[in-house]
């Protein structure tokens, strides 16, 4: 076992993925993994826990759970333990380029073994034998499966089979999961990491409140810090781009363990004895290193090429919290939170002593300013100041007496706030001394000069320190100041009285946040953000170009929307960004969005539902280019809306798709079957027939595949029912394999991802001929073309077909004079 052969393949100056070291521990573990690898070819890439390394296998068409499938697995070089939990992006140009991301993990055990040492011996048996057999525990494979070799005497051949064992979890679907849907991503631009980010600011409000859609954190007591990762490198920003790396080195060690790019948001704090952050703490760490430091992450901005700004908090935090697990870490820990609860959580923090609470709206996206998305509520009055002078000592005390402190105005100038003598120790005013000592100057810097009792040193307003008080006076003093340390990571110039503004209700809209412009009275609560952002970079097309197409063209859409789970195909920042499908939504939503759960095998997914233009533009703002319904509703799961013939070609002329659909619409209009077409907005043509709910899916596909055998009769020379395309060169093919449970299809009048913001249009069969152009449908054209035409797929709503009799009539036709059907 080694990983000298993966470790010459790659330059880890270029490429995310962890370098790695085999594992020497001696407690072994026994878990898989399959990676979905988008490269050149599309893969799966099997990999198993043995001996301190990943045994890796490349599954060309993917591990099925049907035993009849024997599923060639090619064996290639040993993978680092750490590179289970990777997923990011391998850039152009580096070994296996193109987007990994997990399609399962979980453990694995050998039959008949005790854990441990007994499996590696069974293991080891295994492999030299060229026939393994193991038993997966994942989230998709499960149960007995067998890699076998297949030329076991040629050392020198490394194809395997990857077959599954008839057992109880053994299936006869041969599908990969999704596998019609993937396209390499690696073809996809992936974004150039920030070199600096402006944190997020919160406001302060005086009061605790609860909100369904707002999570609390803990407000630490310590320096802001942004972590950059990039390629093995690590440093550590302040809010005010101070590089904090060499003060931090403990941190910035542990980071370099996580793979991939990443920008992390949090706090740096140290803790006392009972797990609380104390800020004087830090300050001692600062001078002495010793104490309990940590970091903890409350936000991820960046993940391997992805910028994840404009994505929901809530959204950004799960993120967050499964990239961190990835890699055991000691100081760096995730910053949790809870759930609406405010009240409670801000009465804990209380009686923790603890500097308080932060409140954060979980649709928020992340701006680099003060924002009311995210609030604070202090448990004691604290004020960051401004330093402009000192005053003489009196007594036993040494250096200086107090310090006088101010806040900049609105007109930019320095006001004094009052003079601070309280909170220091020897060591304290030794240290705040030391660094006010060069900043000495004549000139006071305040507007108005303070005139205390004792003789004062002015000094540059450089310096920033945190005091907690008792109230401010009516002439903006405060009283009882108790000096809390000094602040390295804030800008002088940016220190404001912090004035307590309303706390947000239930019912209030972000004032900060962009708004969309002519937002009906219904869209109260909604929130439309970064509508600036170019999407269609060849076009200039924005996001609020998308978000004012699917406004317009609502009351044509919704039809087609209106109580079918629905999945989402988001492109956070335009089209040439990194790109994903959601179908659970539970976690990200608002309360007014209507959503719907359905179970898959062990797991819940819970879709949206798009019932009204509100819960529309919700879903386009969160960057859903298209939309994918379900084809059948949640009134009747089960039996399908419509039926689709889906023509899908693959390097051959449009004009052969305008006659494949012609002759399938000629073999239906023959029978008596209602039929309706429409632009797929890519390449393609679908065909919809009219169910209305009382048919299965099963009888639904059995349909379909008998009307494109016919066609395929009709047009063999150019289509083909094959699904594989490496069998079906320079065809069309016939899809009849959608009309099954929880299948999707791009939604009529739904965008796509393509140049020229295309739209799935329905067509009038007059318009289907050589002269048809899908280009020609796009955002632009395609609202004023409704408007005048009206929706020409509305008759599918209402109408339905008697499947027996057409197929009666088909078999009639068909024997007596098969050309007819398509003529």
């Amino acid at each position: 076992m080694s990983l000298k052969e993966y470790h010459s393949k790659r330059d880890f100056k270029e490429t995310a993925e962890p370098k790695g070291q085999k594992s020497k521990t001696s407690i072994p573990s026994f878990n898989f993994c399959v990676q979905k690898h988008a490269a050149r070819n599309l893969h799966y890439d099997f990999r198993l826990e043995y001996r301190g390394v990943l045994l890796s296998w490349a599954v060309p068409k993917g591990p099925s759970m049907n035993p009849k499938d024997k599923r060639l697995a090619i064996h290639v070089e040993d993978h680092p333990l750490e590179y289970q939990y990777f997923e990011g992006t391998i850039p152009k140009g580096e070994y296996g380029a193109g987007t990994v991301e997990i399609w399962d993990h979980g453990t694995y055990t050998v039959p008949e073994s005790k854990p441990g040492k007994d499996t590696n011996e069974k293991m080891s048996l295994g492999l030299a034998k060229g026939h393994l057999e193991i038993i997966l525990a994942g989230k998709k494979l499960k149960g007995h499966f067998v890699i076998q070799k297949l030329k076991k005497d040629d050392p020198s051949d490394k194809s395997w089979l990857l077959i599954k064992m008839g057992d109880e979890y053994a299936v006869e679907d041969s599908d990969t999961e999704n596998s019609k849907s993937l396209t390499p991503v690696s073809k996809k631009k992936t974004q150039k990491i920030p070199t600096f980010i402006s944190p997020m600011l919160a406001t302060l409000v005086p009061e605790a409140f609860n909100g369904n859609e707002w999570l609390f954190e803990i407000k630490w007591d310590g320096y802001r810090g942004l972590a950059w990762l990039d390629a093995g490198k690590v440093k550590l920003m302040s809010r005010n781009e101070l590089d904090l790396s060499a003060k931090f080195p403990s941190i910035i060690k542990e980071l370099k363990k996580m793979p991939g790019q990443a920008i992390f948001d949090g706090e740096l704090v140290v803790l006392d004895s009972e797990g609380k952050s104390q800020f004087q703490l830090m300050q001692n760490y600062q001078k002495t290193g010793k104490g309990a430091l940590y970091y903890y992450v409350f936000d991820l901005l960046f993940k391997d090429g992805m910028d994840l700004r404009d994505l929901p908090l809530i959204e950004r935090k799960e993120i967050l919290k499964k990239t961190l697990s990835s890699v055991p870490l000691e100081f760096v820990r995730y910053s949790d939170h809870v759930m609406k609860s405010g009240n409670d959580f801000f009465k804990k923090a209380v009686q923790k002593h603890l500097e308080g609470v932060v409140g954060k709206s979980i649709n928020s996206t992340y701006q680099s300013r003060r924002s009311r998305d995210w609030v604070k509520i202090k448990s004691s009055l604290r004020q960051e100041v401004v330093i402009g002078g000192f005053t003489d000592p009196r007594g036993s005390r040494k250096k200086f007496g107090a310090l006088l402190v101010g806040i900049y105005g609105k007109d930019k100038k320095l006001q004094y706030s009052g003079h601070v003598g309280g909170g220091f120790t020897e060591t304290l005013l030794q240290d705040t001394y030391d660094q006010l000592k060069p900043l000495i100057q004549t000139k006071s810097p305040f507007n108005v000069e303070p005139k205390p009792n004792m003789p004062v040193t002015w000094v540059k307003p450089s310096l920033v320190c945190e005091v907690s008080f008792a109230e401010w006076t009516q002439d903006n003093i405060m009283r009882q100041p108790i000096f809390q340390g000094l602040r390295i990571d804030k800008s002088p110039k940016a220190v404001s009285k912090e004035s307590p503004e309303v706390v947000p209700s239930e019912s209030s809209v972000r004032a900060d946040s962009k708004r969309a412009k002519g937002k009906m009275d219904n869209e109260k609560d909604l929130v439309l953000s970064h509508q600036d952002k170019i999407y269609w970079p060849k076009e200039k097309y924005t996001k609020g170009d998308l978000l004012e197409y699917y406004r317009e063209i609502a009351p044509f859409i919704l039809p087609y929307l209106k109580d079918k789970p629905l999945m989402l195909h988001r492109f956070p920042n335009g089209i040439n960004g990194m790109d994903f499908y959601q179908k659970d939504i539970n976690f990200s939503s608002p309360e007014w969005i209507k959503t719907y759960p359905i179970k898959h095998e062990e797991k819940t997914d819970t879709y949206i539902i798009i019932d009204s233009l509100k819960s529309l533009l919700f879903a386009v703002n969160l960057g859903s280019i298209e939309l994918h319904p379900f084809i059948s509703n949640i009134k009747n799961l089960n039996n399908p809306d419509f039926c689709v013939i889906d023509l899908d070609p693959l390097d051959i002329s449009f004009d052969k798709v305008v006659e494949a659909a012609l002759v399938t619409h000629k073999i239906l209009d023959n029978i008596g079957v209602k039929n309706f077409c429409k632009t797929s907005g890519l390449t393609g043509l679908q065909i919809l027939i009219p169910l209305k709910g009382k048919y299965s899916f099963e009888q639904s596909k059995q349909f379909a595949e008998i009307i494109v055998s016919y066609v395929h009769q009709e047009l063999p020379a150019f289509t083909s029912m094959e699904r594989s395309p490496a069998k079906r060169a320079k065809k069309i093919y016939l899809d009849f394999l959608q009309n099954r449970f929880a299948q999707t299809i791009v939604s009529p009048y739904s965008v796509r991802p393509a140049s020229f913001a295309p739209v799935s249009t329905p067509l009038l069969w007059e318009e289907v001929s050589k002269k048809l152009n899908p280009k020609d449908f796009n955002i632009k054209t395609v609202p004023a073309r409704v408007h005048d035409m009206g929706d020409l797929l509305k008759p599918i709503l209402s109408a339905s077909t008697n499947i027996g009799q057409a197929l009666t009539k088909l078999e009639r036709i068909g024997e007596s004079s098969p050309t007819k059907l398509g003529t």
